[in-house]
């Protein structure tokens, strides 16, 4: 089977009450079906109500017959005769094959499809990853014109990890997590920007304007409603309508990331309502985002593996099959939870790809010619980076404290310039745990100098905010 190359079996499904309407279409050959279930029925909804109860584990049982009926639903006559074909064909070792859902009637775009089980091959559609399976909205109802999914190399990958008011999420851990897995591709293949803190949707709004990112990676707490943030040093719950309206205009963007709960959670009578799915009203073309509760660690799990498959796996680029390949991971590791099953992916673009494969860089730099010199190097420069982070961590700790109504001005001022800090000690971390060489060292330096020369600018600021914040105190 050619591993990349993947034929489309689109499904459509109609209609405002049962029996709905099904269409299908494979090459040139086509079928047309019925589907009587939908979320509002008292059986779906006490399986819903498992399903989001269960917090991660489920058993394997219960979800391959959720998955088996979902399966015996759908494909029935005409139409489990085409999906037959298409079957045959990936059997024979011809090509992938990527069911792509189009679901008109909200009720029945709440159904969980992503736990679809075969039962005659005794296969998880969400587990393999020969069958990827991608939602689409752009067929059935309009959403505004959906951008290029395609980007050149090196994508930008801005990370927003708003500080946890429960302090349940590890954004830190999230973030070195992705470096870990984007190795040695890291500024060559991808530029990574983090925006951490107590930021605001507004905040988000200007650093997509300032970073202008190829993809956008939200680690959070999620609601079917919105996202928690900040405003005015509080926690919020941003609304799906906010978070959408940051969106709007920041045509860079190709790929959204919602590592946050039930993100993907639809209405029963609302179409687009999940926070995910308005996303796409933006025009961003390729969307994922969590339909149940996840676990930190089966979400930070996905992360790695869906960024690892898509920047060094069989297909570099490839959206749905690196999202395929994360599920099938997540699968293998515990067939029992609901995890494999949680990540939605909405993908309006034609194929999938976000860059062309053939656009990676080498991936071993050579090494300095004098090794010795290079190590006593990096030495200085560490010591020359743990003072700069002592210093950090004084003026971050200032920016978090409340600050007078006058001096707030000021205060996020300082926030802005703190936060072009983060950015660079972590590339300076990631830099110091590559092998020396002469890229590293240049790239060092380089990061070092910018930090050195905001020090007086943030220095003056800190030293304002601290005088506002004592004559505050006094009044």
């Amino acid at each position: 089977m050619s591993r990349c190359r993947f034929i489309d079996f689109d499904i459509s499904i109609h209609g405002h009450s049962a029996p709905y309407l099904v269409h299908t279409a494979y090459r040139q050959h086509t079928a047309t079906g019925y589907i009587d279930d939908d979320a509002a029925q008292p059986e779906w909804t006490a399986r819903l109500e498992q399903l989001a109860s269960a917090r991660g584990w489920v058993g394997q049982r219960t979800l391959e017959e959720i998955g088996t009926h979902l399966y015996r639903r759908l494909f029935r006559g005409d139409v489990r005769d085409l999906w037959l074909r298409a079957r045959a064909d990936l059997e024979n070792g011809e090509t992938g094959v990527c069911i792509r859902l189009m679901v008109e009637p909200p009720a029945v775009a709440a159904l969980p499809w992503e736990t679809m089980f075969d039962p005659d091959r005794a296969i998880a559609f969400a587990g393999s990853i020969q069958t990827p399976f991608v939602r689409v909205e752009t067929l059935l109802r309009h959403i505004g014109e959906t951008r290029s999914l395609a980007a050149s190399l090196p994508l930008r990958l801005l990370i927003a990890t708003p500080e946890d008011p429960m302090q349940q999420i590890d954004g830190e851990a999230e973030t070195r997590r992705l470096l870990a897995a984007l190795g040695p591709l890291q500024d060559r293949a991808i530029e990574l920007v983090t925006l951490r803190g107590r930021f605001s949707v507004v905040d988000l709004r200007q650093a997509l304007a300032r970073i202008q990112p190829d993809i956008v990676h939200l680690v959070t707490h999620g609601q079917p409603e919105g996202i928690v943030l900040w405003r005015h040093n509080e926690p919020v719950l941003a609304p799906s309508s906010a978070l959408r309206t940051a969106f709007e205009g920041a045509d860079s963007v190709r790929l959204i990331v919602l590592n946050a709960c039930s993100t993907a959670q639809g209405s029963l009578n609302r179409s687009l309502a999940s926070v995910g799915a308005q996303l796409l009203q933006t025009g961003a073309p390729a969307v994922i985002a969590m339909q149940f509760d996840i676990e930190e660690a089966v979400a930070g799990d996905f992360a790695q593996f869906f960024y690892q498959e898509l920047l060094t796996g069989q297909c570099p680029g490839v959206v749905h099959r690196a999202v395929s390949f994360a599920r099938s991971n997540l699968y293998a590791l515990n067939p029992d939870s609901i995890g494999y099953t949680t990540p939605i992916l909405w993908l309006n673009a034609a194929d999938g790809v976000i860059f062309d494969g053939a656009q990676l860089p080498h991936l071993v730099a050579p090494l300095l010619e004098n090794p010795d010199a290079t190590t006593q190097e990096m030495a200085v420069l560490r010591q020359q980076l743990a003072q700069i982070e002592r210093w950090h961590a004084g003026n971050v700790a200032l920016a978090q404290i409340a600050a007078p109504i006058a001096a707030r001005p000021m205060q996020r001022l300082l926030q802005d310039a703190l936060r072009e800090v983060d950015d660079l000690l972590v590339q300076l971390h990631r830099l110091g745990a590559e092998p020396p060489t002469e890229r590293a060292l240049r790239q060092s330096r380089e990061k070092l100098a910018r930090i050195e020369a905001n020090r007086g600018a943030i220095d003056r600021l800190a030293g304002l905010l601290r005088t506002q914040q004592r004559q505050g105190g006094e009044a």
